[in-house]
Protein backbone atom coordinates (compact mmCIF):
# COMPACT_ATOMS: atom_id res chain seq x y z
CA UNK A 1 0.00 0.00 0.00
CA UNK A 2 1.24 3.54 -0.76
CA UNK A 3 1.58 6.36 1.75
CA UNK A 4 -1.72 8.00 0.75
CA UNK A 5 -3.63 4.73 1.30
CA UNK A 6 -1.97 4.25 4.70
CA UNK A 7 -2.87 7.81 5.67
CA UNK A 8 -6.51 7.28 4.67
CA UNK A 9 -6.67 4.09 6.78
CA UNK A 10 -5.20 5.90 9.78
CA UNK A 11 -7.70 8.76 9.43
CA UNK A 12 -10.58 6.26 9.11
CA UNK A 13 -9.44 4.32 12.20
CA UNK A 14 -9.13 7.53 14.21
CA UNK A 15 -12.65 8.46 13.19
CA UNK A 16 -13.96 5.08 14.31
CA UNK A 17 -12.09 5.37 17.62
CA UNK A 18 -13.53 8.85 18.16
CA UNK A 19 -17.03 7.52 17.53
CA UNK A 20 -16.48 4.66 19.96
CA UNK A 21 -15.26 7.06 22.63
CA UNK A 22 -18.28 9.29 22.03
CA UNK A 23 -20.73 6.45 22.50
CA UNK A 24 -23.00 7.00 25.49
CA UNK A 25 -21.99 4.99 28.53
CA UNK A 26 -24.54 4.30 31.25
CA UNK A 27 -23.91 3.38 34.85
CA UNK A 28 -23.37 -0.37 35.00
CA UNK A 29 -26.51 -0.89 37.09
CA UNK A 30 -28.40 -0.45 33.80
CA UNK A 31 -28.24 -2.84 30.90
CA UNK A 32 -29.91 -5.24 28.55
CA UNK A 33 -32.27 -7.76 30.20
CA UNK A 34 -32.77 -5.63 33.33
CA UNK A 35 -35.97 -5.32 35.33
CA UNK A 36 -37.11 -1.84 36.35
CA UNK A 37 -39.41 -1.32 39.31
CA UNK A 38 -42.97 -0.71 38.21
CA UNK A 39 -44.68 2.63 38.88
CA UNK A 40 -41.45 4.27 40.01
CA UNK A 41 -39.09 7.07 39.01
CA UNK A 42 -35.84 5.72 37.59
CA UNK A 43 -32.85 8.05 37.36
CA UNK A 44 -30.59 7.02 34.49
CA UNK A 45 -26.96 8.11 34.92
CA UNK A 46 -24.20 8.10 32.36
CA UNK A 47 -21.75 9.93 30.13
CA UNK A 48 -22.06 11.40 26.66
CA UNK A 49 -20.03 14.02 24.80
CA UNK A 50 -19.51 17.15 26.89
CA UNK A 51 -22.41 19.61 26.69
CA UNK A 52 -24.27 17.37 24.25
CA UNK A 53 -28.05 17.03 24.22
CA UNK A 54 -29.05 13.46 25.08
CA UNK A 55 -32.44 12.33 23.84
CA UNK A 56 -34.16 9.44 25.62
CA UNK A 57 -37.07 7.38 24.37
CA UNK A 58 -38.74 4.53 26.26
CA UNK A 59 -40.85 1.78 24.77
CA UNK A 60 -43.80 2.10 27.11
CA UNK A 61 -44.89 5.63 26.22
CA UNK A 62 -44.52 8.25 23.48
CA UNK A 63 -43.01 10.98 25.64
CA UNK A 64 -39.81 12.68 24.52
CA UNK A 65 -37.16 13.08 27.20
CA UNK A 66 -33.95 15.07 26.88
CA UNK A 67 -31.10 16.34 29.05
CA UNK A 68 -27.88 18.33 28.44
CA UNK A 69 -24.69 16.60 29.55
CA UNK A 70 -22.41 18.77 31.69
CA UNK A 71 -18.86 19.86 30.87
CA UNK A 72 -17.52 16.42 31.85
CA UNK A 73 -20.17 14.63 29.80
CA UNK A 74 -22.08 13.42 32.85
CA UNK A 75 -25.87 13.41 32.72
CA UNK A 76 -28.85 12.26 34.77
CA UNK A 77 -32.43 11.94 33.61
CA UNK A 78 -35.45 10.63 35.49
CA UNK A 79 -38.14 8.56 33.77
CA UNK A 80 -41.38 7.14 35.18
CA UNK A 81 -42.22 3.47 34.69
CA UNK A 82 -45.71 2.01 34.11
CA UNK A 83 -47.48 -0.85 35.85
CA UNK A 84 -45.88 -4.26 35.57
CA UNK A 85 -46.02 -5.67 32.05
CA UNK A 86 -44.72 -9.05 30.91
CA UNK A 87 -43.57 -7.89 27.46
CA UNK A 88 -40.03 -6.58 26.96
CA UNK A 89 -39.22 -3.00 26.00
CA UNK A 90 -36.34 -1.07 24.46
CA UNK A 91 -34.86 2.20 25.78
CA UNK A 92 -32.93 4.52 23.45
CA UNK A 93 -30.26 7.08 24.44
CA UNK A 94 -29.02 9.30 21.63
CA UNK A 95 -26.51 12.16 21.52
CA UNK A 96 -25.95 11.78 17.78
CA UNK A 97 -25.07 8.14 18.22
CA UNK A 98 -27.60 5.75 19.69
CA UNK A 99 -27.23 3.42 22.64
CA UNK A 100 -30.11 0.94 22.74
CA UNK A 101 -31.03 -1.13 25.78
CA UNK A 102 -32.98 -4.24 24.79
CA UNK A 103 -35.22 -6.77 26.48
CA UNK A 104 -36.08 -4.54 29.46
CA UNK A 105 -38.91 -5.70 31.73
CA UNK A 106 -41.10 -3.75 34.13
CA UNK A 107 -41.87 -5.58 37.37
CA UNK A 108 -40.71 -6.00 40.96
CA UNK A 109 -37.07 -5.49 41.97
CA UNK A 110 -35.64 -6.83 45.24
CA UNK A 111 -32.24 -6.05 46.71
CA UNK A 112 -30.70 -9.13 48.35
CA UNK A 113 -27.82 -8.49 50.72
CA UNK A 114 -25.85 -9.91 53.64
CA UNK A 115 -22.88 -12.18 54.23
CA UNK A 116 -21.99 -15.73 53.20
CA UNK A 117 -25.40 -17.30 53.77
CA UNK A 118 -26.85 -14.81 51.27
CA UNK A 119 -23.82 -15.19 49.01
CA UNK A 120 -24.01 -19.04 49.03
CA UNK A 121 -24.86 -20.01 45.44
CA UNK A 122 -27.57 -22.35 44.24
CA UNK A 123 -24.90 -24.96 43.48
CA UNK A 124 -23.51 -24.60 47.03
CA UNK A 125 -20.00 -23.94 48.29
CA UNK A 126 -17.20 -26.48 47.83
CA UNK A 127 -17.98 -29.40 50.17
CA UNK A 128 -21.18 -27.68 51.37
CA UNK A 129 -24.15 -28.37 49.10
CA UNK A 130 -27.53 -26.73 48.85
CA UNK A 131 -29.95 -29.65 49.00
CA UNK A 132 -32.36 -30.27 46.14
CA UNK A 133 -31.14 -27.65 43.68
CA UNK A 134 -29.81 -29.67 40.74
CA UNK A 135 -33.23 -29.94 39.09
CA UNK A 136 -33.69 -26.17 39.41
CA UNK A 137 -30.31 -25.57 37.76
CA UNK A 138 -30.82 -27.87 34.78
CA UNK A 139 -34.39 -26.64 34.14
CA UNK A 140 -33.49 -22.93 34.24
CA UNK A 141 -35.62 -21.33 31.53
CA UNK A 142 -34.72 -17.96 29.97
CA UNK A 143 -38.37 -17.51 29.00
CA UNK A 144 -39.27 -17.05 32.67
CA UNK A 145 -39.51 -13.43 33.72
CA UNK A 146 -36.74 -13.57 36.35
CA UNK A 147 -33.56 -11.57 35.84
CA UNK A 148 -30.40 -11.80 37.96
CA UNK A 149 -27.69 -9.28 38.80
CA UNK A 150 -24.70 -10.14 41.01
CA UNK A 151 -22.61 -7.21 42.25
CA UNK A 152 -18.93 -8.14 42.15
CA UNK A 153 -17.09 -7.70 45.45
CA UNK A 154 -15.61 -4.23 45.85
CA UNK A 155 -14.78 -1.77 48.59
CA UNK A 156 -13.93 1.90 48.82
CA UNK A 157 -13.24 4.44 51.54
CA UNK A 158 -15.42 7.02 49.77
CA UNK A 159 -19.00 6.73 48.41
CA UNK A 160 -18.96 5.86 44.73
CA UNK A 161 -21.51 7.28 42.30
CA UNK A 162 -21.07 4.49 39.77
CA UNK A 163 -18.76 1.65 38.95
CA UNK A 164 -20.24 -1.59 40.29
CA UNK A 165 -19.14 -4.57 38.23
CA UNK A 166 -21.93 -6.85 37.10
CA UNK A 167 -24.60 -7.33 34.46
CA UNK A 168 -28.23 -8.36 34.20
CA UNK A 169 -28.70 -12.00 33.20
CA UNK A 170 -31.58 -14.06 31.92
CA UNK A 171 -31.98 -17.50 33.47
CA UNK A 172 -29.56 -20.18 32.33
CA UNK A 173 -28.22 -23.27 34.07
CA UNK A 174 -24.82 -21.62 34.56
CA UNK A 175 -26.13 -18.30 35.85
CA UNK A 176 -28.69 -19.84 38.20
CA UNK A 177 -26.02 -22.19 39.61
CA UNK A 178 -23.77 -19.21 40.43
CA UNK A 179 -26.48 -16.95 41.85
CA UNK A 180 -27.44 -16.55 45.52
CA UNK A 181 -29.60 -19.53 46.53
CA UNK A 182 -31.61 -17.63 49.14
CA UNK A 183 -32.29 -14.80 46.69
CA UNK A 184 -33.11 -17.09 43.77
CA UNK A 185 -35.67 -19.20 45.60
CA UNK A 186 -37.23 -16.06 47.04
CA UNK A 187 -37.64 -14.66 43.53
CA UNK A 188 -38.69 -18.02 42.10
CA UNK A 189 -41.70 -18.15 44.43
CA UNK A 190 -42.60 -14.51 43.85
CA UNK A 191 -42.60 -14.95 40.08
CA UNK A 192 -44.75 -18.06 40.28
CA UNK A 193 -47.24 -16.44 42.65
CA UNK A 194 -47.44 -12.92 41.19
CA UNK A 195 -46.90 -13.62 37.50
CA UNK A 196 -44.91 -10.40 37.39
CA UNK A 197 -41.33 -9.98 36.14
CA UNK A 198 -38.88 -10.21 39.06
CA UNK A 199 -35.47 -8.57 39.22
CA UNK A 200 -33.02 -9.80 41.86
CA UNK A 201 -29.86 -7.92 42.83
CA UNK A 202 -27.42 -10.05 44.83
CA UNK A 203 -25.15 -7.67 46.74
CA UNK A 204 -23.40 -9.75 49.40
CA UNK A 205 -19.94 -10.55 50.80
CA UNK A 206 -18.87 -13.44 53.01
CA UNK A 207 -18.01 -12.60 56.65
CA UNK A 208 -19.27 -9.04 56.28
CA UNK A 209 -20.41 -7.09 59.34
CA UNK A 210 -23.52 -4.95 59.28
CA UNK A 211 -21.41 -1.81 59.83
CA UNK A 212 -19.75 -2.17 56.43
CA UNK A 213 -23.16 -1.98 54.72
CA UNK A 214 -23.95 1.40 56.30
CA UNK A 215 -22.87 4.97 55.61
CA UNK A 216 -20.77 7.10 57.93
CA UNK A 217 -23.59 9.51 58.76
CA UNK A 218 -25.87 6.76 60.09
CA UNK A 219 -23.07 5.09 62.05
CA UNK A 220 -21.93 8.37 63.58
CA UNK A 221 -25.33 8.78 65.26
CA UNK A 222 -24.78 5.53 67.14
CA UNK A 223 -21.30 6.41 68.33
CA UNK A 224 -18.31 4.28 69.21
CA UNK A 225 -17.66 3.27 65.60
CA UNK A 226 -14.11 3.61 64.29
CA UNK A 227 -14.12 4.82 60.70
CA UNK A 228 -11.42 3.97 58.18
CA UNK A 229 -8.81 6.44 56.98
CA UNK A 230 -10.03 7.60 53.56
CA UNK A 231 -6.45 7.46 52.26
CA UNK A 232 -5.81 3.89 53.39
CA UNK A 233 -5.03 1.59 50.47
CA UNK A 234 -5.24 -1.85 52.08
CA UNK A 235 -7.45 -3.45 54.72
CA UNK A 236 -6.96 -6.80 56.38
CA UNK A 237 -10.74 -7.27 56.60
CA UNK A 238 -12.57 -4.96 54.16
CA UNK A 239 -15.87 -6.74 54.77
CA UNK A 240 -15.55 -6.02 58.49
CA UNK A 241 -14.64 -2.35 58.14
CA UNK A 242 -17.38 0.28 58.55
CA UNK A 243 -18.77 1.88 55.33
CA UNK A 244 -16.46 0.14 52.82
CA UNK A 245 -19.01 -2.11 51.12
CA UNK A 246 -21.77 0.48 51.29
CA UNK A 247 -19.55 2.96 49.48
CA UNK A 248 -18.58 0.65 46.62
CA UNK A 249 -21.43 -1.86 46.24
CA UNK A 250 -24.65 -0.11 47.32
CA UNK A 251 -24.23 3.64 46.89
CA UNK A 252 -23.92 3.33 43.07
CA UNK A 253 -27.54 2.09 43.00
CA UNK A 254 -28.87 5.51 44.00
CA UNK A 255 -31.75 6.43 41.73
CA UNK A 256 -32.51 2.78 40.91
CA UNK A 257 -35.82 2.14 42.73
CA UNK A 258 -36.56 -1.22 44.33
CA UNK A 259 -39.58 -2.84 45.94
CA UNK A 260 -37.81 -4.12 49.04
CA UNK A 261 -34.83 -5.80 50.69
CA UNK A 262 -34.14 -9.32 51.88
CA UNK A 263 -31.27 -9.61 54.35
CA UNK A 264 -29.32 -12.64 55.58
CA UNK A 265 -26.55 -11.46 57.88
CA UNK A 266 -25.53 -11.45 61.53
CA UNK A 267 -23.02 -14.24 61.98
CA UNK A 268 -20.19 -11.69 62.04
CA UNK A 269 -21.99 -9.61 64.69
CA UNK A 270 -23.03 -12.26 67.21
CA UNK A 271 -20.56 -10.93 69.78
CA UNK A 272 -22.75 -7.91 70.60
CA UNK A 273 -26.52 -8.47 70.14
CA UNK A 274 -27.42 -5.21 71.88
CA UNK A 275 -25.32 -3.14 69.50
CA UNK A 276 -26.67 -5.11 66.55
CA UNK A 277 -30.21 -4.07 67.39
CA UNK A 278 -29.16 -0.42 67.22
CA UNK A 279 -27.27 -0.96 63.99
CA UNK A 280 -30.07 -2.88 62.30
CA UNK A 281 -32.65 -0.23 63.19
CA UNK A 282 -30.34 2.49 61.88
CA UNK A 283 -29.61 0.52 58.72
CA UNK A 284 -33.27 0.05 57.82
CA UNK A 285 -33.83 3.78 58.25
CA UNK A 286 -30.79 4.61 56.14
CA UNK A 287 -31.65 2.22 53.30
CA UNK A 288 -35.26 3.39 53.20
CA UNK A 289 -34.06 6.97 52.90
CA UNK A 290 -31.50 6.04 50.25
CA UNK A 291 -34.01 4.19 48.07
CA UNK A 292 -36.60 6.95 48.67
CA UNK A 293 -39.12 4.50 50.10
CA UNK A 294 -39.87 5.30 53.78
CA UNK A 295 -42.05 2.21 54.23
CA UNK A 296 -39.93 -0.15 52.14
CA UNK A 297 -40.31 -3.78 53.33
CA UNK A 298 -37.24 -5.32 54.90
CA UNK A 299 -37.35 -9.08 55.46
CA UNK A 300 -34.51 -10.83 57.25
CA UNK A 301 -33.44 -14.32 58.31
CA UNK A 302 -33.11 -15.39 61.94
CA UNK A 303 -29.81 -17.24 62.26
CA UNK A 304 -30.18 -21.01 62.12
CA UNK A 305 -28.87 -23.33 64.84
CA UNK A 306 -25.10 -23.89 64.68
CA UNK A 307 -22.62 -25.04 67.31
CA UNK A 308 -20.36 -21.96 67.08
CA UNK A 309 -17.93 -22.36 70.04
CA UNK A 310 -20.08 -25.12 71.54
CA UNK A 311 -23.62 -26.28 70.92
CA UNK A 312 -24.71 -25.67 74.54
CA UNK A 313 -23.34 -22.14 74.67
CA UNK A 314 -25.67 -19.16 74.43
CA UNK A 315 -24.00 -16.47 72.28
CA UNK A 316 -26.01 -17.31 69.16
CA UNK A 317 -29.13 -17.80 71.27
CA UNK A 318 -28.91 -14.24 72.60
CA UNK A 319 -28.37 -12.98 69.07
CA UNK A 320 -31.48 -14.77 67.81
CA UNK A 321 -33.40 -13.21 70.70
CA UNK A 322 -32.25 -9.78 69.53
CA UNK A 323 -33.42 -10.58 66.01
CA UNK A 324 -36.78 -11.71 67.38
CA UNK A 325 -37.23 -8.50 69.38
CA UNK A 326 -36.57 -6.41 66.27
CA UNK A 327 -39.87 -7.69 64.85
CA UNK A 328 -41.77 -5.53 67.33
CA UNK A 329 -39.41 -2.56 67.25
CA UNK A 330 -39.13 -1.71 63.55
CA UNK A 331 -42.11 -1.10 61.24
CA UNK A 332 -42.66 -3.17 58.11
CA UNK A 333 -40.10 -5.89 58.74
CA UNK A 334 -40.49 -9.67 58.81
CA UNK A 335 -38.32 -12.55 59.96
CA UNK A 336 -37.91 -15.94 58.33
CA UNK A 337 -37.51 -18.53 61.10
CA UNK A 338 -34.90 -21.22 60.41
CA UNK A 339 -34.94 -23.08 63.75
CA UNK A 340 -35.33 -26.43 61.96
CA UNK A 341 -32.84 -25.82 59.15
CA UNK A 342 -29.50 -25.57 60.95
CA UNK A 343 -26.44 -27.78 60.68
CA UNK A 344 -24.48 -28.44 63.86
CA UNK A 345 -21.11 -28.49 62.11
CA UNK A 346 -21.65 -26.10 59.15
CA UNK A 347 -22.37 -22.41 59.51
CA UNK A 348 -24.03 -22.53 56.07
CA UNK A 349 -27.35 -24.44 56.35
CA UNK A 350 -27.92 -26.59 53.23
CA UNK A 351 -31.70 -26.03 53.07
CA UNK A 352 -31.58 -22.70 51.28
CA UNK A 353 -34.67 -23.43 49.19
CA UNK A 354 -36.72 -23.27 52.38
CA UNK A 355 -34.99 -20.09 53.54
CA UNK A 356 -35.80 -18.27 50.30
CA UNK A 357 -39.38 -19.52 50.32
CA UNK A 358 -39.94 -18.46 53.93
CA UNK A 359 -38.81 -14.96 53.06
CA UNK A 360 -41.20 -15.06 50.11
CA UNK A 361 -44.14 -16.02 52.36
CA UNK A 362 -43.62 -12.76 54.29
CA UNK A 363 -43.39 -10.71 51.10
CA UNK A 364 -46.43 -12.32 49.49
CA UNK A 365 -48.57 -11.80 52.60
CA UNK A 366 -47.36 -8.44 53.88
CA UNK A 367 -46.18 -6.66 50.74
CA UNK A 368 -48.46 -8.12 48.09
CA UNK A 369 -51.55 -8.80 50.21
CA UNK A 370 -51.93 -12.50 49.44
CA UNK A 371 -54.27 -14.29 51.85
CA UNK A 372 -55.22 -17.81 52.86
CA UNK A 373 -51.93 -19.06 54.29
CA UNK A 374 -49.71 -18.75 57.35
CA UNK A 375 -46.56 -16.85 56.48
CA UNK A 376 -44.59 -17.43 59.71
CA UNK A 377 -43.98 -20.14 62.23
CA UNK A 378 -45.23 -19.70 65.82
CA UNK A 379 -43.83 -16.64 67.59
CA UNK A 380 -44.03 -16.32 71.37
CA UNK A 381 -46.66 -13.83 72.52
CA UNK A 382 -47.15 -14.21 76.28
CA UNK A 383 -46.70 -16.54 79.27
CA UNK A 384 -48.84 -16.69 82.41
CA UNK A 385 -48.42 -18.88 85.49
CA UNK A 386 -51.30 -21.11 86.60
CA UNK A 387 -50.33 -22.95 89.76
CA UNK A 388 -46.86 -24.29 88.87
CA UNK A 389 -47.57 -24.53 85.13
CA UNK A 390 -46.70 -21.83 82.59
CA UNK A 391 -49.30 -21.33 79.86
CA UNK A 392 -47.77 -19.87 76.71
CA UNK A 393 -49.66 -18.21 73.86
CA UNK A 394 -48.23 -17.98 70.32
CA UNK A 395 -48.92 -15.83 67.32
CA UNK A 396 -49.28 -17.64 63.97
CA UNK A 397 -50.92 -20.61 65.66
CA UNK A 398 -54.61 -19.89 65.10
CA UNK A 399 -55.06 -23.10 63.08
CA UNK A 400 -53.41 -25.10 65.84
CA UNK A 401 -49.92 -26.16 66.83
CA UNK A 402 -48.12 -29.44 66.23
CA UNK A 403 -47.40 -32.16 67.21
CA UNK A 404 -50.74 -32.78 68.93
CA UNK A 405 -50.85 -35.19 71.87
CA UNK A 406 -47.06 -35.57 71.92
CA UNK A 407 -44.39 -34.10 74.11
CA UNK A 408 -42.82 -30.92 72.80
CA UNK A 409 -39.04 -30.94 72.88
CA UNK A 410 -36.83 -27.93 73.47
CA UNK A 411 -38.44 -26.14 76.47
CA UNK A 412 -36.65 -25.24 79.67
CA UNK A 413 -37.94 -23.47 82.77
CA UNK A 414 -36.23 -21.64 85.65
CA UNK A 415 -37.17 -20.50 89.13
CA UNK A 416 -35.92 -17.51 91.11
CA UNK A 417 -32.42 -19.01 91.28
CA UNK A 418 -32.09 -18.62 87.47
CA UNK A 419 -31.15 -22.27 86.94
CA UNK A 420 -32.90 -23.70 83.89
CA UNK A 421 -34.21 -27.26 83.93
CA UNK A 422 -35.51 -29.38 81.08
CA UNK A 423 -39.29 -28.97 81.04
CA UNK A 424 -42.30 -31.00 79.97
CA UNK A 425 -44.54 -29.35 77.38
CA UNK A 426 -47.84 -30.17 75.69
CA UNK A 427 -50.16 -28.33 73.29
CA UNK A 428 -53.47 -27.40 74.93
CA UNK A 429 -56.48 -28.88 73.13
CA UNK A 430 -55.57 -28.08 69.52
CA UNK A 431 -55.08 -24.40 70.32
CA UNK A 432 -52.36 -21.79 69.95
CA UNK A 433 -51.27 -22.44 73.55
CA UNK A 434 -48.65 -24.67 75.15
CA UNK A 435 -48.38 -25.65 78.81
CA UNK A 436 -44.87 -25.99 80.22
CA UNK A 437 -43.80 -27.34 83.62
CA UNK A 438 -41.02 -29.06 85.53
CA UNK A 439 -41.54 -30.95 88.80
CA UNK A 440 -38.16 -29.67 90.02
CA UNK A 441 -39.22 -26.02 89.60
CA UNK A 442 -42.12 -25.20 91.94
CA UNK A 443 -42.23 -21.44 91.26
CA UNK A 444 -41.14 -20.86 87.67
CA UNK A 445 -40.33 -17.29 86.66
CA UNK A 446 -38.75 -17.73 83.23
CA UNK A 447 -39.19 -20.00 80.20
CA UNK A 448 -37.14 -20.54 77.09
CA UNK A 449 -37.32 -22.63 73.91
CA UNK A 450 -34.33 -23.94 71.93
CA UNK A 451 -32.28 -21.26 73.59
CA UNK A 452 -28.80 -22.61 72.84
CA UNK A 453 -26.36 -22.26 70.00
CA UNK A 454 -27.51 -25.54 68.52
CA UNK A 455 -30.74 -27.09 69.68
CA UNK A 456 -33.56 -28.41 67.51
CA UNK A 457 -37.11 -28.47 68.86
CA UNK A 458 -40.29 -29.86 67.34
CA UNK A 459 -42.93 -27.15 67.78
CA UNK A 460 -44.61 -26.17 64.50
CA UNK A 461 -47.89 -24.73 63.30
CA UNK A 462 -50.30 -26.38 60.88
CA UNK A 463 -48.46 -24.83 57.93
CA UNK A 464 -45.38 -26.85 58.89
CA UNK A 465 -43.38 -23.78 59.88
CA UNK A 466 -41.20 -23.97 63.01
CA UNK A 467 -41.51 -21.90 66.18
CA UNK A 468 -38.90 -19.20 66.76
CA UNK A 469 -36.46 -19.79 69.66
CA UNK A 470 -37.04 -17.37 72.51
CA UNK A 471 -36.54 -16.54 76.17
CA UNK A 472 -39.23 -14.79 78.26
CA UNK A 473 -40.45 -13.98 81.75
CA UNK A 474 -43.62 -15.62 83.08
CA UNK A 475 -46.39 -13.30 84.29
CA UNK A 476 -48.36 -14.10 87.45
Amino acid sequence: MNKITNLLIIVLLCGIATQLEAKIKLSTVFGNHMVLQQQANVTFKGYADANKRVKVRVGWNTKKYAVIADATGYFEITVSTPESVAKPYEISFNDGEELLLKNVLIGEVWFCSGQSNMEMPVKGFRGQPVFGTLKHIVTANPNRKIRLYTVKRAWNTMPQVEGVVGEWKELSAKDVAEFSATAYFFGDMLEQSLGSPIGLVNCSWSMSKIETWMDQESLARIGGIKFPDINQKEFEWPAGTPTLLWNAMVNPWKGFPIKGVIWYQGEANTGDPTLYKQLFAAMTRQWRTFFEAPEMPFYYVQLAPWQSGGKDLLDWAYFRQAQLELLNEIPNVGMAITADLGSEVFIHPPLKIEVGQRLAYWALAKTYGKEGFQYSGPIFKSARLKDAVAELVFDFGKDGLNPENEKIKGFEIAGKNGVFKTAEALIINGSDRVKVWCDEVKEPVEVRYCFKNYKIGNLYNNAGLPAAPFRALISR
